[in-house]
């Protein structure tokens, strides 16, 4: 199973998430960077299986990426075994 890292120390908006998550689940030119299009490449364009890890999220982020978070978190219940999503806070 290929394993994804989001290290949110270095992610701090919207845009840096994109951007990472472009480069990272090698995702297609057309991508639109939203939700919506988030939803349809996690369920049907990027290779699986596949293990995301987000890491160090501080609790400001774990709100203001929710939306995000909630779309990987849809994704793995939809995918089941095929798309596993975790999230970890930053330890103090």
């Amino acid at each position: 199973m290929q394993e994804i890292i989001f290290d949110f120390d270095r992610i701090g908006t919207e845009a840096d998430f994109y951007k990472t998550a472009i480069t990272k689940l090698e995702l297609p030119e057309y991508f639109g960077n939203n939700l919506d299009a988030l939803y349809d490449v996690l369920t049907g364009a990027i290779a699986l299986p596949v293990l995301i890890r987000f890491t160090d999220l501080s609790l400001g982020q774990l709100e203001k990426f929710s939306d995000i978070i909630a779309v990987f978190e849809d994704a793995a219940a939809e995918l089941e075994e095929q798309l596993i999503f975790e999230y970890y806070l930053k330890k103090p």
